[in-house]
């Protein structure tokens, strides 16, 4: 068995399995443990990851990429239209002002979800996994960045139940990356923290983490982002620098053409990697335009000076991380980088600058988050056993619920910046009437847009009136679970009722076993103080002491009041980002649809690419090792069936059915299969004739031989095994004469399937034969007993004597399993 962790990133996602012996990073069908995080559609199927990426070039507008750049968000958000404005791909309001895509799917205009494509990428990495581990693998912990929102997580939540995860929880990026960090190491302090600064910049957004670490926990002590700054930002840099020397260079506009801005794009990342490590940088692009091979240079220098905002901007989270955390930079034991986009020098260098030390690359700038997902995901399974480790997440926004009160609103601030994750609370309302809860965020949080501060709102009731009248008094139960979602789990009507209870009863048997150990210790005291003489004081004292029992059974049976608390469960209805069950559902239905579409376009091209591999194979080895199988004509007339079946690839069977094309393959197997056979008879022919050869002369060596292992079996019986092996070989002989005299290009006389008849039936006839054990030896009978003399009895007598007594040593036996165990 094992668990997932799911990392999706921008530009390209990893997927981890956490199973016996580790956590493993696992390659998918092209050998890189980066899948691209891409989506695409055409008239036929759907495609992702690997399959996907091509397409960017070739059917950009059907090609969806950085699809969590607008999950979870509304179509009329301000990141939402500026983001717009760089996809290649169309982004168009949904029915309750969602953003959604625009593609051209099955010959038709087709709108989806942001949701379904988060989806679609989950089910490639599924299926990765999936292939690699031989089983389902449903339990999976995915990675969210830590800047996400309410309605963003429900939208990542939606996704995993559309892909068939079970989402055992949704980590924060950052915390998964000290999660990865942490556990692994053994050089930790027991009761002193050490302070380290987790520095994540990826493709569009950079986030701070910092992190107090002790052997055995991790606590996280405060996040800070930038979302709209990354790796996307250093390319425009340089593709801005580019697509002005080109335009004023071969008189071109770039960014009218979406596949020569692409394109560009491309090759301006592959330059930013190379001035990591070198002072200046080639950039080369061929056919930039039809017309145009684009080429050029820059040095890190210029680089470095016009990328000097982007720099300026990536300290600010830095800074307000280590603010948040209540510490100074020299207060940071280590500096650790994650992210594709920190090996950019100016980036390394501006933060040993602020931190005064140099960052350490000791994790995988892209695994890492998948890795700490899987082991987060082992953590929380029960199949698992992980090494003891306390992850205290903390919550980088503040929540505040209001609700009317007496008809003005009342705010209360229900979990601070900084909670933990997860976090309950109880709130205590007085009601006669249903009344609503809102949650948003609070203003201190960083919140980009005012639409996005909304949580949800919860109606609580109706409920019965209290008993004793007046207004009900409702226990609220608020929680932020592991998911960073804040919900209204239970409420329930509390009512207190005042009764009376008998002490006895209220005591129970404790206090009467109690009344009894206490009065019981009196009496006998007294009565054996007086002893005999005592009677008639004892005697003169029991009316005293009978109207002092019945004083105390009255004050033990007098009623007690005591408050009985009664707790009945209040209906709630959310009103929240979730979807419901239904529309999941529908969703999830939507997506088994288009994975059956992709299977059989899958399957079909797969049936094409065998009929053109058949024709192209076939027609080689023709002209090779099996011109000598056909004749002159017969061989001419394949080759023409094969052309034909060529030109039908590329003419009208280049769009057919699957069923179409297993026809084609089967019609041409029809005239080639034949060849085929005879050439493989003739290449197993000779091994086999020598394997029956050497097998009946063996046989017949044994019956013929004398041999003295056999001297127990009859003369039948060895003349049988000889006459099968004889027999064999006579036929042996007959058919190769046959054979020799046969052509190559007609069907073989002897073929490798009789000769293995035949040895079958050699050693099915022989073997039972030779088998035979000999015959045990007769017993030798044991010699007579001489008689027993008169003398030779009476000693027996005498030692006989006492047998049957138990006296002299006991007999000692072996135990057996049964004793032992007993």
């Amino acid at each position: 068995m094992s668990v997932a962790g799911i990392d999706i990133g921008d530009a390209a996602s990893c997927i981890a399995l956490a199973r016996k012996g580790g956590v493993d990073v696992l390659l998918n069908k092209e050998s890189t443990r980066e899948t691209p995080s891409v989506v695409t559609f055409s008239a036929k199927q759907r495609m992702m990851g690997t399959s996907a990426a091509g397409a960017m070039t070739t059917n950009p507008a059907n090609t969806i990429s950085q699809i969590k750049r607008i999950l979870g968000k509304r179509f009329d958000d301000p990141a939402v239209q500026a983001d717009i404005e760089s996809f290649p791909f169309k982004c168009v309001t949904g029915p309750s002002g969602e953003a959604m895509v625009e593609v051209d799917y099955l010959e038709k205009t087709m709108h989806f979800t942001p949701e379904q494509i988060m989806a679609a990428l989950l089910v490639d990495l599924r299926e990765l996994a999936e292939k690699e581990q031989g089983t389902p693998v449903t339990d999976a912990v995915i990675s969210v960045p830590v800047f996400y929102t309410e309605a963003e997580r429900h939208a990542m939540l939606t996704a995993s139940q559309v892909a068939g995860f079970n989402c055992l929880r949704l980590l924060d990026e950052t915390t998964a990356t000290a999660l990865a960090y942490g556990i692994y190491k053994t050089d930790l302090p027991e009761n002193e923290v050490i302070n380290v600064a987790f520095v994540d910049v990826g493709h569009n957004a950079t986030q701070v983490c910092i992190v107090a670490l002790k052997k055995g926990q991790l606590a996280v002590l405060a996040n800070a982002w930038d979302r709209n700054l990354g790796g996307r930002d250093f390319d425009r840099v340089l593709f801005d620098h580019f697509t002005a020397e080109f335009d004023e260079k071969h008189k071109i506009n770039v960014r009218s053409n979406p596949r020569s801005a692409y394109r560009l794009l491309r090759a301006c990342e592959r330059t930013k990697k190379v001035l990591t490590t070198n002072p200046e940088a080639p950039i080369n692009v061929e056919s930039l335009t039809p017309d145009v091979d684009a080429n050029g240079m820059i040095t890190r220098d210029i680089f470095e000076e016009k990328a000097k905002p982007i720099l300026d901007r990536l300290l600010v989270p830095v800074q307000r991380a280590v603010q948040d955390a209540g510490l100074t930079p020299d207060q940071i034991h280590n500096v650790e980088v994650v992210g594709g986009s920190t090996r950019v020098a100016s980036v390394l260098g501006l933060l040993t600058s602020y931190f005064g030390k140099e960052p350490s690359r000791t994790l995988n700038a892209k695994e890492t988050p998948a890795r700490g997902c899987a082991l987060q995901c082992a953590m929380l399974s029960p199949a698992f056993k992980v090494r003891e480790f306390q992850v205290q997440d903390a919550f980088p926004y503040g929540v505040q619920f209001s609700w009317d009160k007496d008809g003005e609103t009342v705010t209360s601030t229900v979990f601070e910046r900084g909670s933990h994750v997860p976090s309950a609370k109880m709130l205590t309302f007085y009601r006669s009437e249903p009344f609503e809860l809102t949650a948003e965020y609070t203003p201190d949080s960083d919140i980009p847009s005012p639409a996005e501060r909304h949580i949800g709102k919860w109606t609580v009731g109706p409920f019965p009136a209290p008993a004793a009248g007046g207004k009900a008094k409702l226990k609220v139960k608020v929680v932020l679970n592991l998911n960073g979602i804040v919900a209204v789990d239970t409420v329930n009507m509390v009512e207190e009722e005042e009764i009376e209870v008998a002490a006895a009863a209220e005591g129970g048997e404790e206090a009467a076993g109690a009344a009894v150990a206490a009065d019981t210790p009196m009496a006998d005291a007294g009565a054996a103080d007086a002893g005999e003489d005592g009677a008639a004081t004892a005697a003169a004292q029991a009316p005293a002491a009978e109207n002092d029992d019945t004083a105390t059974a009255a004050a033990a049976t007098a009623p007690k009041k005591k408050i009985k608390t009664r707790k009945t469960p209040v209906p709630i209805r959310s009103e929240t980002g979730e979807l419901s069950k239904e529309a999941i559902q529908q969703l999830y239905e939507a997506e088994c649809e288009m994975a059956l579409q992709a299977r059989i376009q899958e399957e079909t091209a797969d049936a094409r690419n065998a009929v053109e591999s058949y024709v192209y194979s076939l027609r080689n080895r023709l002209a090779d090792s099996l011109s000598s199988f056909t004749t002159d004509e017969k061989r001419e007339q394949l080759k023409a069936a094969l052309e034909k079946a060529e030109d039908w690839l590329y003419d009208e069977g280049e769009d057919q059915a699957k069923s179409v094309y297993a026809a084609k393959l089967a019609e041409l197997k029809k005239l080639g299969d034949p060849i085929e056979r005879r050439a493989k008879e003739a290449e197993a022919r000779p091994a086999a004739c020598v394997a029956l050869r050497q097998k009946a002369e063996g046989y017949l060596s044994l019956a013929r031989g004398g041999d003295p292992n056999f001297v127990h079996l009859s003369a039948e019986e060895l003349e049988q095994v000889a006459h099968e092996a004889e027999a064999a070989l006579a036929w042996l002989n007959e058919k190769e004469k046959l054979q020799a005299a046969a052509p190559a290009h007609e069907d073989p006389v002897l073929v490798v399937s009789d000769i293995e008849k035949k040895m079958d039936t050699i050693s099915r006839v022989s073997d039972p034969i030779l088998s035979k054990p000999p015959p045990k030896p007769e017993p030798v009978p044991a010699p007579a007993a001489a008689p027993a003399t008169a003398e030779d009895a009476g000693a027996g007598a005498a030692e006989g004597e006492g047998m049957d007594t138990e006296e002299g040593p006991p007999r000692v036996e072996e135990a057996n399993e049964e004793d032992m165990q007993e």
